[in-house]
């Protein structure tokens, strides 16, 4: 590997890598909470502890009830799924990762995460946390079907708060380097050799 991966690349990888852990149907999210640069807090999106989640019971559960719901009551599937959200089986990754900090660690950290928060998470995790920056990979996952724009409500409360949002850009391409590199050549021995001395 030609470059050193930058501090913001090791821990954006990081989240990356947390959220292959997701055990959500619709996508995976991962989270690092970095203070000083060290690694206080991870996490992913999916099920509580003790609780199944949508991938071992093989469907989306707040969509199940919402099609029940729609189906028995003669309603519109996709006028009763916004509403019946709340009861999503997944924990954020946000919220995840800050369950396993400390309330000390979390004050002035920095949370990289793979997608812009959503407004529950900026408002009850990040800034409730006193998190002072947020380094983002991917853009919010907008759902077009809704009235309000979350990704506006975000930004508005994580302004408000002065905490910073930053994109750390990293390409598909330079995710499979580090990962070829990890996977071929970390702790075997290198082609190096002193040439120095007598």
């Amino acid at each position: 590997m030609k470059n050193r991966p930058s501090w913001d690349e090791i821990f954006m990888f990081q989240a990356i890598s947390c959220a292959t852990r997701h055990s959500c149907l619709k996508r995976g999210v991962g989270a690092v909470i970095v203070k000083d640069r060290k690694v206080v807090g991870t996490g992913y999106n999916g099920a509580a502890a003790d609780i199944r989640s949508c991938r071992e019971l093989g469907y989306c559960y707040y969509e199940h009830l919402a099609s029940h719901e729609a189906e028995t009551n003669e309603k519109k599937f996709s006028d009763v799924r916004e509403i019946f959200k709340v009861y999503c089986q997944a924990v954020h990754a946000e919220a995840n990762a800050m369950s396993q900090c400390a309330k000390e660690d979390a004050h002035g950290s920095t949370l990289y995460i793979t997608n812009y928060p959503c407004p529950r998470c900026a408002q009850d995790v990040i800034i409730t946390n006193k998190v002072k920056a947020v380094k983002v990979w991917k853009e919010y996952l907008m759902n077009f079907t809704l009235s309000m724009d979350e990704k506006r409500a975000s930004d508005n409360k994580l302004l408000e708060a002065g905490i910073s949002v930053n994109y750390i850009p990293i390409s598909k391409e330079r995710i499979k380097e580090i990962a070829s590199y990890m996977a071929c050549h970390v702790g075997d021995r290198t082609k190096y050799s002193f040439k120095g001395g007598k």
